[in-house]
């Protein structure tokens, strides 16, 4: 219980300990990776008008939009500026600076784009605009001033029983919100529970594919997957995925507990990968930041003594 209480009652303000900065490389890893794969889909073309691009055109189109419509050379500055700044965060230079602009940048595209994943990492962002020392360890300073590759990887020694801090006890607190609001939602949802959601989802890419072999896509499953659960009979399909559809809600309503708890940890963070790999294979592209970004966090629920025994017998 005095484990827990570490995490429930932070005393050390805003200093980041080794475990955060460790989520702040996991964190920029994510966001790298994304800002990647948007560019390899054209983002950079977003608000161009001429020719004019059809989801600016949407945009435009769009009367429940919150426009915050750029001239296409401000959009590429701005373009740019979040991806060094993903690079700093990731580096750990400037990185209050480098985490405002990228978690302004994910704000700004969710107005266009919305996509719950990217608010979602803006949201990681912002512990570290008022975080202190979050380059301490794992940054690219640290790396310059180590003697050797196991001494740059081995985190600070702490006192034991030492509390984390305010920006750390965010983002724990933040997971409990999205695992808990997405059991909320799934479980409201008779669709969801019957299974319709998954099939209609697995159809809707599957059908996307087949018309469209050449483009790049989201939808990698095998062919017996597809004949099982995509193109099948609906009501057939859906039955199918029942039983998937009931377990990914325990699993959500279970993790943030079983992760708050020292005991339960380890159970909690293999059964969290296990979920977001099921996650991210149906939308690869679009989860995979998001899925790493959420199995890093489990790193900040553990006491801080324990992260850094677990990375020091790593290292």
């Amino acid at each position: 219980m005095h484990d827990v209480l570490s995490i429930a009652a932070p005393v050390d303000g805003t200093v980041a300990g080794p475990s955060l900065c460790c989520y702040r490389l996991i964190l920029g890893a994510a966001l790298l990776w994304k800002i990647t794969a948007d560019h390899l889909f054209g983002m950079a073309r977003y608000f161009d008008l001429n020719p004019k691009s059809l989801l600016r055109w949407r945009y435009e189109q769009d009367e429940m939009a919150v426009k915050l419509l750029l001239s296409p050379t401000a959009f590429k500055v701005f373009y740019a500026a979040r991806a060094v700044a993903a690079v700093c965060l990731f580096a750990g230079v400037l990185t209050p600076l480098a985490a405002a602009v990228v978690a302004a940048w994910c704000m700004f595209e969710f107005t266009f784009d919305r996509k719950f994943n990217t608010l979602f990492l803006g949201m990681m962002c912002l512990p570290f605009v008022f975080a202190r020392q979050a380059d301490a360890y794992l940054s690219l300073q640290s790396l310059l001033d180590a003697p050797s590759l196991s001494a740059f990887l081995e985190p600070p020694r702490i006192p034991h029983g030492l509390k984390p801090s305010w920006p750390q006890v965010a983002v724990v607190v933040l997971m409990f919100q999205v695992y808990w609001s997405s059991t909320w939602f799934k479980a409201a949802s008779r669709q969801f529970t019957r299974g319709d959601t998954l099939q209609k989802t697995f159809e809707q890419l599957a059908t996307v594919h087949a018309e469209s072999p050449d483009v790049p896509r989201d939808y990698y499953f095998p062919a017996w997957f597809t004949e099982r659960f995509a193109t099948a009979e609906p009501a057939l399909a859906a039955r199918r995925l029942r039983a998937p559809s009931l377990a990914t809600i325990g699993v959500e309503a279970a993790l943030p507990l079983l992760l708050i708890f020292p005991a339960t940890w380890a159970v909690g963070a293999v059964l969290g990968l296990l979920t977001h790999i099921a996650f991210t294979s149906i939308l690869p592209k679009r989860l995979v930041p998001f899925g790493v970004a959420s199995v890093g966090t489990y790193l900040l629920f553990l006491p801080q003594h324990t992260f850094v025994t677990l990375i020091g017998g790593l290292t």
